[in-house]
């Protein structure tokens, strides 16, 4: 049962289609070998993941003014059993759809100039300390595509999985139906695996493997979990699911919550389900790992927070389950600590941002896990400023490779000169990431942390509190080696990049000083889902 204003503008749908259509108009051209040309197809997409934006911005004025969520309902059983074709926004979903329509713009914007060539990475022998997938390709070549300086595959190809990305993750967050939740859920796999293995770096091949198994096991595990409970319910409908578990059996419930945590947890990479995530994120193409970090694994926390939390309340550490609490609390510090040291360990520019990505969802199940309504706001937000930050980092990561054609933070010294917007840009989101003042990571890391303490857990928060330390300490040290002391002289004739990859930075780190000045411009919208979700907890 939906419980909200119905709207008769189809702002949602337009939002959801205009990708969707825009990206199989690409993916045809590229089917008949019609050259659209790069910038042709960066402008296609921007102009439609902006108009996405502008739309879902719409719904959220609509939201406040009418101060309950809304929902678009058409009558055609479109990717769902049974039923309408639904599509919901509240203060819940609709922050994070935002996030996705307006990071892949950017992503879009900022592929115009990366896509002129794509990095090359040749495995060497010491390549194999960082994981399995390098020592693997060493003895399998094959895994490393083959590729001249300058070529790039089909860029109207690219942009089309880039527009299908981002559709089937607003498909996700906009979703009411169990089965049209879980077909984008699953759909999302496909452009994604086919951005790493075609336009990635390194042994992408393998990687974009390891990505399909892990998810096909976590996507198996949630469509198990999904069946069973149609089985003891006989419903599909996600807001109608909280009333009706409360009759479950306590067996089946920690069945069917243990099968969608471990489904979720594989997508949202927490500890120790994580493996897959530096890998893909290291060799996925720069303007692609934005959306990785920022947005796909935040999917997964959206399903623990959509399904599991108003189904599973006592199971997610609700009243009169103190020790289930501590279990998910042992796992967030333990996901945050695991993170940091690992990023702690990386030479490698995008594998520290890969492990910092554990880090901080870490931070974000922190403040889940805290069970008060700060903590719960917090982590919401930090969904948010985390996207922005690390989208951010990841842009300015590829920025330095695409003018430097070095990874490795080793190599690399004395760029602040030659490239002072990225320089300053990767400060600021290192600094938002490590909580610093104004900047908007520390508004939702003081709401994680005060939530914690507020609940009563001081030692455990002191705990968190040092990963705030390792982060600082990982990021400054990155940001020192790279752009400060003595300048290289192979670095000497390096100069800043194209206006369409700095544009997307300046934006980011823009809206990062704005929110952690005036945080109430986010939390308007999502302090009310925040509320509800302690409610649900039973803690008021």
């Amino acid at each position: 049962m939906l419980l909200g204003h119905q709207i008769s503008t189809p702002f949602m749908l337009l939002a959801l289609f205009l990708p969707i259509v825009a990206g199989l108009i690409l993916l045809l051209a590229s089917i008949l070998s019609k050259k659209i040309g790069r910038r042709n197809c960066g402008i296609i997409s921007f102009a439609a993941l902006v108009t996405s934006t502008i739309l879902l911005l719409l719904v959220s004025f609509e939201v406040l003014k009418q101060g309950q969520p809304v929902y678009e309902a058409y009558h055609i059983r479109v990717l769902t059993l049974y039923g309408d074709f639904t599509l919901f926004a509240d203060w819940l979903g609709l922050p994070l759809a935002i996030a996705i329509a307006f990071l892949s713009s950017l992503s879009c914007l900022y592929s115009i100039s990366y896509m002129d060539s794509l990095e090359i990475v040749h495995v060497e022998p010491e390549m194999a300390k960082y994981s399995i997938a390098y020592k693997m390709a060493l003895k399998k070549p094959e895994f490393v595509p083959e590729r001249e300086p300058g070529v790039v595959p089909s860029v109207e190809a690219y942009f089309a999985n880039l527009l299908l990305f981002a559709a089937c993750m607003l498909g996700v967050v906009l979703s009411t139906n169990l089965v049209q939740f879980f077909i984008f859920f699953e759909l999302l796999i496909i452009p994604t695996f086919f951005l790493i293995y075609v336009w990635g770096s390194g042994p992408c091949r393998l990687m974009a493997i390891k990505y399909f198994l892990y998810m096909f096991v976590g996507g198996a595990l949630l469509l198990a979990g999904i069946c069973w409970i149609y089985a003891l319910v006989e419903s599909l409908d996600i807001l109608s699911l909280p009333a009706l578990m409360v009759g479950v059996d306590r067996q089946s419930a920690v069945a069917i919550a243990t099968l969608l945590f471990i489904g979720f947890g594989m997508k949202a990479a927490i500890v120790p389900l994580h493996t897959w995530l530096p890998d893909f994120h290291a060799e996925a193409p720069t303007p692609i790992s934005p959306l990785l970090s920022g947005v796909l694994i935040k999917c997964g926390v959206y399903g623990i927070v959509r399904i599991m939390l108003p189904c599973f309340p006592l199971l997610m550490g609700g009243a009169g389950n103190g020790s289930a609490r501590l279990f998910l609390l042992a796992i967030s510090l333990i996901t945050m600590l695991w993170g940091a040291m690992m990023a702690l360990t990386q030479t490698q520019i995008k594998r520290i941002l890969a492990y910092s990505s554990i880090n901080q969802i870490g931070y974000i199940m922190l403040g889940l896990a805290s069970g008060t309504e700060l903590g719960i706001c917090g982590a919401l937000f930090h969904i948010i400023t985390h996207g922005l930050a690390k989208g951010m980092l990841f842009l300015c990561a590829g920025s330095i490779i695409h003018q430097s054609h070095v990874r490795d933070v080793d190599k690399l010294g004395g760029l602040a000169r030659n490239m002072p917007v990225t320089a300053t840009a990767t400060l600021m989101g290192g600094l938002s990431i490590a909580g610093t003042p104004p900047l908007a990571g520390f508004a939702s890391e003081w709401m994680i942390f005060g939530g914690v303490m507020q609940a009563g857990y001081f030692p455990l928060a002191i705990v968190g509190l040092l990963s705030v330390l390792l982060t600082a300490g990982y990021y400054l040290w990155t940001v020192a080696r790279v752009f400060f002391g003595e300048e290289k002289a192979e670095f000497e004739n390096v100069r800043e990049s194209p206006l369409t990859m700095i544009i997307p930075m300046c934006i980011q780190c823009f809206l990062l000083v704005l929110l952690g000045i005036y945080p109430q411009l986010a939390l308007q919208l999502i302090h009310p889902a925040s509320r509800l979700l302690f409610q649900i907890l039973g803690l008021t």
